[in-house]
């Protein structure tokens, strides 16, 4: 069963995917909070008075100013003291961000938690996938890194399933626990990935560490560790410059730059951020606080789907099926908005669009455009300039997130609610036509090989530049040539 040779590895992913919630709750923690902190009632709203919707607006994209710095130190702290001390380290901020918003009185006290938090979510985009992609096999690495989408989907859930029924100082103390149940945990159970430990020269530990992964003997990781060992020995000191002047890592650099922008500018954040209040503005005959809670389940729910696929289906299927899914379900909602405000029309009879819209955006976003981007990320690179590549991935990210996040409530207000969600239906159908020309199909790939494939383009290609030496016939006779002419 393959369940035995993976069982180390899937608890060190399981354990390690905490600090994902951890990470994912920081996003959607504005929606339950949001109504709590715009009350006039001070046994609810800790302020005292109403936010504006200026603070509002900070509240939800501050978050994203830490996020975007946050890949930079975590990123050297990994390179230069492993990828576990680098994750352990993520989980301080986490702790500090929950618990200063618990006992906040001040606004700027919250803006500085958003901010905090923001810096290790940052830094958890950047290092998990990488760790995961590092300890994980070939065969069954697209399935462990899509684990990241099950937990992220936990974190965005917590806050919806827990946020509306509980103070702002309880709420915050439970998500304290979360990071610091990673941190206790992972310092116990992590392991350092044999990539990291090979590649700074430690080959005995990187051995050990395979062993312990694998749950095998010294001959039964051998394979794997001259394999690890080749793909290393490609590799030189890695700048970004590396990334721009060879054309196979610009290729990579640029698809994942793209798919990055094009994962936040479909208005996935601001919809997570937003959720509760876009139901209230709907009018719809549910409350906000459950259209939220249902919504909330589908995603969770719909974070199950892309791990047990995406070996099987491949990761640019998914991409293009997800994007296409958003458009559609974007496109809806546009359209009961604009009957909404734009039109005489009663939407008494169509008060369901707005929440099968959204379940089905949150749906389609999770078995795709939701991870498959920051799977990628971790394996188009090679290790030399993995981590640079990786940060300033996560950076791009998290800039046009709250650039999203910081200005949707003006979207709203210049093109309209309806004008808003058809914008990011455009970007959806625009990523969909972009997959389906340029990604490529990562599924079963060793890091090596898919370094030959960005490359050489495809197998046939690499193997007549490597053999430039062609059998030629003359006289009916085949000779062997070489660069001199022939033998």
């Amino acid at each position: 069963m393959w369940w035995a040779p993976v069982s180390y590895t899937l608890l060190c992913v399981v354990t390690v995917n905490l600090l994902a919630t951890a990470g994912d709750v920081t996003l959607t923690w504005t929606s339950p909070v949001y109504p709590k902190l715009y009350s006039n009632d001070s046994s609810v709203n800790p302020l005292g008075r109403p936010i504006t919707e200026d603070e509002d607006g900070w509240l939800g994209s501050l978050v994203n100013i830490g996020a975007m710095v946050g890949p930079l130190p975590f990123s050297v702290i990994a390179e230069r003291f492993g990828r576990k001390i680098g994750l352990l380290c993520i989980a301080v901020p986490h702790i500090i961000a929950y618990l200063t918003m618990a006992f906040a009185k001040n606004i700027y006290i919250f803006y500085f938690g958003r901010i905090f938090g923001g810096l290790a979510m940052g830094g958890g985009y950047s290092l998990l996938p990488m760790y995961i992609a590092e300890i994980s096999q070939d065969s069954n690495r697209g399935m462990m890194s899509l684990t990241l989408n099950i937990f992220w989907a936990i974190g965005n859930f917590l806050p919806y399933a827990v946020g509306p029924f509980t103070s702002i100082m309880l709420f915050n103390c439970f998500l304290a626990c979360i990071p610091a149940a990673f941190f206790v945990t992972f310092l116990v159970v992590g392991v350092e990935t044999p990539y990291y430990l090979a590649g700074i020269g430690k080959m005995d530990k990187a051995e050990k560490s395979l062993m312990k992964l694998r749950c095998l003997g010294k001959e039964g990781v051998q394979k794997e560790l001259e394999s690890i060992k080749a793909h290393l020995k490609k590799d030189d000191d890695g700048h970004f410059s590396d990334i721009l002047k060879r054309k196979e890592l610009r290729k990579a650099f640029i698809i994942c730059i793209i798919l990055i922008v094009a994962q936040e500018s479909s208005g996935s954040c601001a919809i997570t951020f937003y959720l509760q209040p876009i139901f209230e503005s709907a009018g719809t005959n549910l409350s906000a606080d459950i259209s939220a809670l249902i919504v909330g389940v589908a995603l969770l729910i719909s974070s199950f789907i892309a791990p047990f696929v995406v070996d099987k289906l491949g990761r640019k299927l998914l991409t293009v099926t997800s994007c296409l899914g958003m458009f559609g379900s974007l496109l809806m909602l546009g359209i009961f908005f604009y009957i909404q405000d734009s039109t005489a029309q009663s939407t008494e009879n169509i008060l369901w669009m707005p929440i099968f819209s959204l379940i089905f955006f949150i749906i389609s976003f999770n078995i795709g455009m939701g991870c498959i981007p920051w799977t990628l990320c971790s394996e188009l690179f090679p290790n030399n300039v993995k981590q640079i590549a990786a940060s300033s991935v996560s950076s791009t990210c998290w800039i046009t997130t709250f650039l999203i996040t910081r200005f949707f409530n003006d979207m709203n207000d210049h093109m309209g609610r309806a004008g808003t969600f058809w914008f990011f239906a455009a970007t959806c159908f625009a990523s969909a036509i972009f997959s389906i020309i340029f990604v490529p199909e990562t599924k079963g790939k060793s890091f090596s090989e898919i370094q030959d494939m960005l490359k050489y383009g495809n197998p046939k290609k690499k193997s007549s530049s490597e053999n430039p030496s062609p059998d030629i016939v003359l006289n009916d006779v085949k000779v062997r040539t070489d660069k001199n002419g022939l033998k």
